[in-house]
């Protein structure tokens, strides 16, 4: 009995190891799916239901059938390695009822180790969302009987169907129906001299599973498909490196356009320092116009000598402006054009002086008409402001 437990662990555990040491990055597919890790697509399953006990041919002939019932609980661990294979270890106890006067036999106990196939999947491909499941599995374990009264044991295969019906993400309802064979002289020892070469056990239970770690499939991606993801990474780093090169020559030609501009500040800075210390220099020329033979101000020239006060205001106190009146060269005589000329001139000093502008940075004086300054005819009745 040990060397058969023995045989049935050391299979599981050879299987087991060689899934394990694959390596779904290496690009295992099936359909489209990548295979999970070797941790992944776990189920743990328990369940209970009936067995029937059967050695004469198909075990239906001279056997009174309700007499041969008798019960069962199961469970185990089943590892899926993709969307149709999987694995399973599963431990069954329960007792055979036989037919023959002695009525019940002792316990049972049956380990074994399955492949299974998930037909649904197979056939239809696919889906989180499918409800029903039909598996076929196929395997070998050992049965042991009468094992309350020194009973025998020995390698028994087994085959079924199992209909899972899908719950939730985590949870299947299973209907399990299956037969195992085994040889005759391991049935109940009551029957098993009559059992003839081999012996039958019939069993259905009802369980549920439960479903842990990650549950379902990824998607695999063809080499093709990989390679065009590649190219496109590949691009897009090339396209950020040559931004991030324009983005250096952006900033050294902005610093060298902010040196100039910091440049062109200094000398313009300077600039104005040096005027500033030339009074000889003109700061401000303004042209407030009369009209003909008046030395009244218009209201265009006042607003003019609003803009000159705020210039004036604006400047050193130290510097000086000169109003400087003139009059037509063409009309009146010399003498006449020399006073109309200062009268224009104090005009616009009187008038800043009334607006606030200090007295002692104005002067005034009248020239006549002996500066011919507009040539045009009638232009040249003005005051300048120096």
């Amino acid at each position: 009995m040990k060397k058969i437990l023995l045989t049935i662990a050391i299979a599981a555990i050879s299987a087991s190891s060689a899934f394990a040491q694959e390596n779904p990055a290496q690009g295992l597919r099936w359909k489209g799916l990548m295979n999970n890790g070797f941790w992944s697509n776990w189920e743990i399953s328990v369940g209970a239901g009936a067995n029937y006990t059967a050695w004469d041919g198909l075990g239906l002939t001279d056997q009174e059938a309700i007499g041969d019932l008798g019960w069962m609980v199961e469970g185990g661990l089943t590892k899926w390695f993709n969307p149709i294979v999987g694995t399973r270890v599963f431990l069954a106890v329960g007792k055979l009822n036989s037919s023959d006067d002695n009525g019940v036999t002792g316990g049972w106990i049956m380990p074994h180790a399955d492949a299974l196939v998930n037909l649904s999947n197979w056939i239809g491909g696919y889906r989180e969302d499918r409800v029903y499941y039909a598996k076929v599995f196929a395997g070998f374990g050992a049965s042991f009987v009468n094992v309350n009264n020194n009973g025998s044991g020995g390698f028994a295969f087994n085959a079924g169907l199992l209909n899972s019906f899908r719950v939730c993400d985590a949870l299947d309802i299973n209907l399990e129906l299956k037969g195992i064979l085994c040889a005759g002289r391991d049935m109940p020892r009551v029957v098993s001299s009559l059992a003839g070469k081999y012996g039958q056990i019939y069993t259905a239970t009802v369980g549920i599973t439960y479903r842990f770690n990650k549950r379902n499939w990824d998607k695999a991606y063809s080499q093709e498909e990989i390679d065009g993801y590649l190219a496109a990474i590949d691009a897009l780093e090339s396209g950020l490196a040559d931004a991030h090169r324009n983005e250096g020559k952006l900033a050294e030609r902005l610093a060298a356009q902010k040196a100039a501009t910091d440049q062109a500040l200094k000398d313009n800075e300077a600039l104005r320092n040096e005027l500033a210390k030339k009074q000889d220099k003109v700061i401000s020329s303004t042209a407030i116009f009369f009209n003909f033979d008046s030395a009244k101000l218009l209201d265009r020239a006042k607003a003019s000598l609003q803009i000159l006060q705020e210039t004036i205001n604006a400047a050193p106190k130290s510097q000086v402006f000169t109003l400087v009146g003139h009059a037509d060269v063409k009309t009146g005589t010399a003498e006449y054009n020399q006073k109309l000329s200062e009268r224009r001139a104090k005009a616009v000093y009187d008038y800043l002086v009334e607006q606030g502008v200090n007295p002692d940075q104005l002067t005034w004086k009248g020239v006549g008409s002996t500066q011919n300054i507009f040539p045009i005819n009638g232009t040249n009745r003005v005051v300048i402001v120096k």
